[in-house]
């Protein structure tokens, strides 16, 4: 299974939020992560920390495609705990380091609302080396779309974020589409900040729509 098959437990937690019902110690809350508890699940994530005392990694969770509706439950920060006897060995056998894209596979100890999951981890692989670091230097704001809904944390900015990294920097025609945009949009943002109009119709006729798609 993997972090989308964990939607009715976020669902859930969504909902008593919402009504007001949420707390730490609320049964149907914990009734329902005892169903996933001790099920084997697979997560794609960024290497945040790793503490060899603890002996365990902590990443932060990456969507494949940017597109999973699990995107509007979690926090923009969801942390996985992974935790095993053997990361110093994992570690060094595999040179996993701090900002590596890597998926790990094992099983779920505990979910804490929207924000951590726990693992004891049975497997890793490094998928891309410097996965973060690269990112993060590459990163510019994504000016449109902060202005039309209001700021980098909304979900719909950071799907553009996660459209721009995963889909449209993967390929020449895409590079130079957001080269291209980033010369413009500046100018663009700027125009359109207090027109209420004009960024209601982007954001309905234009933004939205690229968000169904993707």
């Amino acid at each position: 299974m993997n972090l989308n098959d964990l939607l009715p437990y976020f669902e859930l937690y969504k909902n008593l939020k919402d009504s007001g019902k949420e707390t730490l110690l609320n049964e149907k809350l914990a009734a329902k992560e005892k169903e996933f508890v001790g099920k084997e699940i697979t997560v794609l994530g960024v290497v945040n920390e790793i503490d060899l005392q603890k002996k365990e990694i902590i990443l932060t969770y990456r969507s494949k495609d940017g597109s999973d509706p699990l995107l509007r439950l979690i926090s923009n920060h969801f942390f996985i705990f992974s935790i095993s006897d053997e990361i110093p060995e994992l570690v060094k056998e595999f040179n996993i380091e701090k900002d590596d894209l890597v998926e790990v596979n094992g099983e779920i100890i505990s979910i804490h609302r929207q924000s951590v999951l726990r693992i004891a981890l049975s497997s890793v692989t490094i998928q891309e080396k410097n996965f973060g670091l690269t990112r993060s230097t590459r990163k510019k704001g994504c000016f449109i779309a902060t202005a039309v809904y209001g700021g980098e944390s909304s979900w719909q900015v950071q799907r553009f974020y996660r459209l721009r990294d995963d889909v449209l920097n993967r390929s020449l025609p895409g590079r130079l589409f957001v080269q291209f945009y980033y010369f413009v949009s500046p100018a663009l943002a700027r125009w359109v900040e207090d027109k209420p109009g004009i960024k209601s119709f982007i954001r309905k006729r234009i933004l939205d729509r690229i968000l169904e798609r993707f």
